[in-house]
């Protein structure tokens, strides 16, 4: 075997020398698969979040009781892990925490809950995650050189059904404000990917760093909406406390932080942020019978844009 071939066995925890002809080679094409399963579950929990979103918004529900289902549960229960290992996330830069923390915790939930009160759920799940691989890709460029933008044609026809996208709906002022909230959480959620990958944190040490300083951030601002405006949440419905509780808690909360945090130790930050610019698809078909929502022209092109460039780039690796 050429010692280029695999150069993440030792990094998977994989013996380096060869016993038996195939079996390095099985068991890194098993990780590789491993992690594009776990990746297509996340993919297929990001179109319920914004489907989530969506369906707060539509019941007056604001992001920030919203997000004490997200990251309450998650945030209890993950507790006594970060306190275990204290001294580990005592050895991450400050600058990672702040940038997995803003990235992917409450930050983030605020600004994509806020842009879903502006726009339907397939502009929104076009806009964060189509860009999130041009975001990321530049973001590496600037911190490792110009070899992450080695895939610049594909990026290149991402780029462009975002642009037309925005291009053929610009004029709309409740749209214009929630595109800007989507482009900022993408461009957060791409320094998050980054920052994940090079803190080395393992899949449950990241979900507890989420989860659990994103409620110690949460637990003022809950405190100023209740003596403010009252709470909203007693007042939901059973059945959509049900599914934001299934969503938020156990699917975003619990597994979608760790299967995403597997699957870019497994593919990489820059490929798990690209295949990711699917969850458009995944979550306009789920909205069209939830809510009604047709996709418009311009959705439509810049989300077979997106697609497209998506396939291009998996295809040239």
């Amino acid at each position: 075997m050429h010692p280029n071939s695999r150069p993440s066995l030792a990094a998977a925890g994989l013996p380096s020398q060869s016993f038996g002809g195939r079996r390095p080679q099985q068991a890194w094409q098993q990780g590789e698969a491993l992690g594009w399963a776990a990746l297509a579950l996340t993919l297929a929990i990001w179109a319920a979040f914004f489907i989530s979103l969506r369906a707060g918004a539509r019941v007056a529900l604001p992001p920030v009781e919203l997000a004490l289902l997200r990251f309450g549960p998650a945030g209890l229960l993950f507790a006594p892990l970060l306190w275990k290992r204290r001294a580990r996330f005592a050895a991450v830069p400050a600058r990672l925490w702040l940038l997995i923390v803003a990235g992917a915790g409450l930050p983030y939930f605020l600004i994509a809950g806020w842009g879903m009160r502006h726009a339907p759920v397939a502009d929104g799940a076009t806009l964060i995650p189509g860009t999130l691989p041009l975001f990321t890709a530049l973001l590496a460029a600037a911190l490792h050189g110009r070899a992450a933008l080695a895939r610049w044609p594909a990026l290149l026809c991402i780029a462009s059904g975002v642009a037309t996208m925005l291009a053929l709906k610009a004029g709309q002022a409740d749209l214009a404000q929630g595109y800007a909230f989507f482009l900022l959480g993408s461009l957060m959620w791409s320094a998050y990917t980054l920052a994940l990958r090079e803190a080395k944190l393992a899949p449950l040490e990241a979900a507890a760093l989420i989860s659990t300083v994103s409620l110690g951030l949460l637990l003022p601002l809950l405190v100023w909406q209740a003596g403010t405006q009252g709470l909203a949440l007693p007042s939901l419905s059973g059945s959509q406390l049900l599914l934001q509780l299934a969503i938020q808690s156990v699917g975003v909360g619990l597994i979608s932080t760790l299967s995403y945090s597997y699957a870019v130790a497994r593919l990489g930050a820059q490929r798990s942020a690209t295949a990711g610019a699917l969850t458009p698809v995944l979550a306009t078909l789920l909205a069209i019978p939830l809510f009604g929502e047709q996709p418009d022209g311009a959705t439509l092109i810049g989300m077979g844009l997106i697609a497209a460039g998506v396939l291009w780039s998996q295809r040239a690796r």
